[in-house]
């Protein structure tokens, strides 16, 4: 059983780790850390120096129950027994799984670890991973755990979606409708999906009364729950986006204080992006809402939006008419219909830029970039940000006023990693003022791709996006 379980953590490691030996430096990429230089203390054991930075840190997923349970820490033989793998995973800090860098500005629920934690249990597993005297232990204080929330409102379908036959990857949306006495605040929400293995995203919009007509007409319109919905939630007014899970996101407790609005009569759409390379099986994924009265004094949350172009050549070794962006235009098309393939140009044309912007891209280095000056005549306040990409990612920032005298890091994330992505919040809101420029920015490398083609913009996990969110308080 270990050691299936050591394979299982090694397979897992080399997918999270692959990149060609000869792949560019990133500019934004962290430099290694030289642990061997970090004070540590003389002969580290597992009980007083390991044991507690397990419990704190890691305990939240490896444990029964959790993500993270085919490899459990709960126990000082199997973390001995571990002792290697442990060591090498956290001091290429993949473990914890905290993807951002240190330039970002503080945000809440860093689950990563101190240059002192990662060369201690080097030292330690270096050191022949000595027990030690079991009464040396000292309970650490937890420094992540997962956010606890009432389920006051649950969204699932009565009957399970089996997603399309011949599609490889098929967005459905699902109406809710708000059956509450009075107006509310979602303050928490947990999103479980119920095939982990062919969710790939998840958006939870805000519907206005206006549209309970359209949507009781689309609901079910070919004989199976919900709609399909590609590029939103598919009707003829967008909606408020008030909850998002894409894989590494657990629960979400919006800041203290805030919380989104709810009224009777709205509805509430969940757009499920089920990816059916691996798997295709009915599903009833859920979404727990924790609510809190009207009259709770709550600030009103919204969420912005935000897209940049996609523009990814072949890698220099590849040739041939899949590498023409024509046919990539045309390939989206044939997919997910004529108005989704204008997508890549009209993300040009919003972020005032052309072609011409992306000539210096190649397949092994392509970036793209936007800014967003604020509209507002007024003071904006930012309490958190959200980047998504798909599998080519290799990194995302997220940066305030990055030419200005005083820029801001709001988000950097050097080595980009799909199945670690989530919500972030400041631990201080953030304050944008009239006329300042956010700016996303993403890279991506093409010889990930194991078919290497022309990616532009597209709703497919093998296409490509550059999309990010802001949640900010409601003018």
């Amino acid at each position: 059983m270990r050691y299936i379980i050591l394979v299982l953590i090694f397979l897992i490691s080399a997918v999270a780790t692959w990149a060609h030996d000869d792949e560019p430096h990133d500019e934004n990429e962290a430099e290694a850390t030289d642990f061997s230089a970090v004070a540590v203390p003389e002969n580290p054991s597992y009980h007083e120096h390991v044991r507690p930075i397990l419990e704190a840190s890691c305990l939240a997923c490896h444990a029964d129950g959790q993500i993270a349970a085919y490899a459990p820490f709960t126990s000082q033989d199997d973390v001995i027994f571990f002792a290697d793998d442990i060591a090498f995973h956290v001091s290429a800090r993949l473990m914890p799984p905290w993807m951002p860098s240190a330039l970002n500005i503080p945000l809440k629920h860093d689950r990563s670890l101190s240059d002192e934690e990662i060369a201690t249990i080097i030292a330690w597993a270096e050191g022949g991973a000595q027990s030690g005297d079991e009464e040396s232990y000292q309970p650490p204080a937890a420094t992540y755990a997962f956010p606890e929330l009432r389920a006051d409102l649950t969204l699932q379908l009565e009957q399970a979606y089996v997603p399309d036959e011949d599609a490889q990857d098929d967005y459905r949306c699902f109406a809710f409708p708000l059956e509450i006495g009075s107006p509310s605040f979602i303050t928490a929400y947990e999103f479980i999906p119920d095939v982990p293995e062919m969710a790939h995203h998840g958006i939870v919009y805000l519907l206005d009364e206006a549209l309970a007509p359209e949507i009781a007409a689309r609901d079910y319109e070919d004989g199976r729950p919900g709609w399909s919905c590609y590029g939103s939630a598919g009707l003829s007014k967008g909606g408020d986006i008030i909850a998002t899970w894409t894989p590494g996101t657990f629960g979400v407790r919006y800041p203290a204080g805030t919380g989104y609005r709810i009224k009777p009569g709205e509805s509430i759409v969940v757009q499920l992006h089920y990816n059916l390379g691996t798997t295709r099986a009915p599903d009833r994924t859920r979404v727990h809402l924790e609510l809190e009265s009207d009259d709770s004094g709550l600030e009103e949350l919204m969420t912005l939006p935000l897209s940049a172009p996609v523009e990814i050549p072949c890698p220099s070794d590849i040739e041939g008419p899949q590498c023409q962006r024509e046919n990539a235009i045309k390939r989206i098309a044939e997919l997910y219909g004529e108005k989704l393939s204008n997508l890549p140009d009209k993300r040009l044309k919003d972020c005032r830029q052309t072609l011409a912007d992306y000539a210096e891209n190649t397949g092994e280095h392509a970036v793209t970039y936007c800014d967003f000056p604020s509209p507002f005549p007024f003071t904006l306040t930012l309490y958190g940000v959200l980047g998504h990409m798909h599998e080519l990612g290799r990194s995302f920032r997220m940066e305030l006023n990055p030419e200005g005298d005083n820029p801001i890091m709001l988000l950097d994330i050097p080595r980009w990693d799909f199945h670690w992505q989530d919500r972030y919040q400041f631990v201080e809101p953030v304050q944008v003022n009239f006329g300042s420029v956010l700016r996303m920015t993403c890279a991506w490398d093409n010889r990930l791709s194991d078919d290497p083609r022309y990616v532009v913009w597209g709703e497919g996990t093998a296409d490509e996006m550059c999309f990010g969110t802001v949640m900010i308080k409601k003018p």
